[in-house]
């Protein structure tokens, strides 16, 4: 082989290795990167709270789902936030989630408003946040309902349950009792069997269509 296409050959071999060596890296950077945000929210709790915002019509006995952002400013400056959906209605905290690493930039522009899928938001203390969610979970487990098992980790953007004050009055149920108003996801036969075994024939009220109640 000549030397000039020796050379030729050894110049492209060295590019094919950066190139892959390239290609791994990008494979594996998304690893790295929810490695780190885990680590990031598993510290949530020492990170001062930025802000924390709450359903407008939370007080309002009917949908009765509040949703809650917690959000929390990181040393390096960017966001984490936890994101919470309470029916306090019945079954308590149903949903959440939790994100770091967001530049405040796009915090403002993506998150702070448009994580709020139904009333509009406003500014609320961290007590009645911190109160409404842990309070939720008290209550639905009067009758068996427990969190999803992600609650587990994104409870680390809250603080710990009785380290702030819970001043505020939250009324859950109503009329005294729970009431159960089925979403798209909820596995109705479930939850009524369950209120029937925890809370006893009568004393729950439930609406739900017709349909999803073929095995209750």
């Amino acid at each position: 082989m000549p030397r000039d296409e020796r050379k030729h050959q050894k110049a492209l071999m060295k590019k094919r290795s950066k190139q892959k060596a390239a290609a791994q890296h990008k494979t594996q950077q998304p690893t790295l990167t929810a490695f780190a945000e885990q680590n990031t929210i598993r510290h949530a709790r020492e990170y001062p709270i930025l802000e924390c915002r709450i359903s407008s019509d939370w007080e309002k006995e009917q949908p009765g789902l509040v949703e809650i952002l917690v959000a929390r400013k990181q040393p390096d400056g960017d966001i984490c936030f936890g994101f919470y959906l309470v029916d306090k209605l019945c079954l308590g905290l149903k949903n959440s989630l939790a994100h770091a690493g967001v530049p405040p930039a796009s915090y403002r522009r993506e998150i702070r408003d448009r994580v709020f899928r139904g009333a509009k938001a406003k500014d609320c203390p961290v007590e009645l946040a911190h109160q409404m969610i842990y309070a939720s979970i008290d209550y639905a487990a009067q009758f068996g309902f427990q969190p999803e098992k992600d609650f587990a980790f994104n409870q680390y953007m809250l603080a710990e349950r009785g380290e702030l004050k819970e001043p505020y009055k939250i009324t859950f149920g109503r009329n005294g009792k729970p009431f159960f108003i089925a979403g798209p996801n909820d596995n109705v036969a479930r939850v009524l069997k369950q209120l029937e075994k925890t809370a006893g024939a009568g004393n729950f009220d439930f609406l739900a269509p017709m349909g999803n109640m073929d095995m209750f």
